[in-house]
């Protein structure tokens, strides 16, 4: 059975989807992925998949460059001749659709991981687009076999008519994300390389660097936070994203560090242990899918405070393992902050209802089950038998 999962970043597979791809293997699938190409490409070759680099402009709205990329992926579709089509993200679950169906792909999947810019900002431009792109999205997703949605709230926005599934994320290693899986010595360590004091309160965001994750609401907050708390360490990490037009430049970036209300510390590759330094993990976005950071949060212990938009709200439990507060309200996020800050009694308590959280709805295994009895049910009701090993 030849599969074929195609992103707008291959990144997306070797950081959050490999236990699927695994799973998909064992079950004997003949994997092969699909997006531009970049530096994951070689890493997913050593995974056991075939790469195709497929030439897509997440920015462009030129209908000569969109049909170009169309074009292209329907004859990756046309020579390849795969079982199945599974397509992430708007743009791959747009001309996804399109092109597997033109080349009579028997099986499409799509999974509808979010609704990023054009669902968050409300300028007259972005709306009629929203309502443009909201009408294909549906008609697209009609076209496919299943559609996996993260949160119910897109649900309701785009599943009307086709064969809908919610699946909450990507899952999370419970094992790697782990309250005691970083020592004590480990995170004062850390403590000591980021140049922390040892008993500093710590909140942490992790995103990446664009507008609407409400990055400018966690800066206006952290100012908030300090004036109160002026000992409290607010750490921004994660990568710029040039190719969405919510980026926020670097030289933004570098005036609030220079400035002193945040440490932004860019691209890392030690999650689990800056999570286990923090003592809040914060998310003021606009809007989610799942938020994989608030999961990996939560199975590591931690309280959280984020928005109460679509996506966080299936993470944070307001007053059970977090707490929720209006969107780009900063005041209300640095209030929600320093009562966590301020009681370590309420973060402790929060902290463990976080990690049964994650155990019990988050863990990879059990999301992989869900995904593989999804491709289990499309397949068959098309003739091809699928073991779910």
């Amino acid at each position: 059975m030849r599969t074929i999962l195609v992103v707008n970043n291959l990144y997306a597979l070797w950081l959050w989807r490999r236990p699927l791809i695994q799973a998909l293997q064992r079950s004997g699938a003949d994997l092969m992925a699909v997006g531009p190409p970049g530096p994951y490409v070689q890493r997913l070759r050593e995974l056991g998949c075939q790469v195709e680099c497929w030439p897509l402009d997440r920015r462009s709205l030129n209908p000569v460059t969109e049909l170009r990329s169309l074009w292209y992926l329907y004859q990756i579709y046309l020579q390849r001749r795969p079982t199945v089509a599974h397509h992430f993200t708007i743009k791959p679950n747009l001309y996804g659709a399109i092109a597997a169906r033109l080349a009579r792909v028997p099986a499409i999947i799509a999974t509808v991981t979010g609704l990023g810019y054009f669902w968050t900002e409300s300028d007259g431009k972005t709306r009629r687009l929203r309502l443009m792109l909201t009408y294909l999205y549906k008609a697209a997703l009609r076209q496919t076999d299943a559609v996996v949605f993260l949160n119910d709230d897109d649900r309701r926005l785009l599943g009307n008519g086709c064969f809908a599934e919610i699946i909450p994320g990507e899952g999370v290693n419970t094992s790697l994300f782990h309250p005691e899986a970083i020592s004590q010595e480990q995170r004062a360590e850390l403590r000591i390389r980021l140049g922390i004091e040892v008993t500093a309160p710590v909140a942490l965001m992790i995103s990446r660097m664009l507008w609407h994750k409400g990055v400018g609401e966690f800066v206006a907050a952290a100012r908030l936070v300090r004036r109160k708390m002026p000992e409290a360490v607010f750490l921004l990490v994660g990568p710029p994203d040039e190719g969405n037009p919510a980026s926020i430049s670097s030289h933004r970036l570098q005036a609030w560090a220079e400035e002193g209300v945040i440490r932004y510390l860019g691209f890392r590759q030690d999650i689990p242990q800056l999570l286990a330094l923090a003592d809040v993990a914060v998310l003021p976005s606009y809007r989610e899918g799942i938020p994989q950071v608030l999961v990996e949060a939560a199975a590591m212990g931690k309280p959280l405070v984020a928005t109460d938009v679509p996506g966080c709200g299936e993470v944070v439990l307001d007053g059970v393992n977090g707490l929720r507060v209006p969107p780009r309200d900063p005041e209300a996020l640095a209030e929600a902050i320093i009562a966590l800050l301020a009681d370590p009694v309420l973060r402790e308590s929060l902290g463990k209802a976080s990690r049964t959280l994650a155990e019990e709805r988050f863990a990879t295994e059990k999301i992989v089950q869900r995904w593989l009895f999804i491709y289990k049910r499309v397949l068959e009701a098309k003739g091809y038998p699928f073991s779910c090993i």
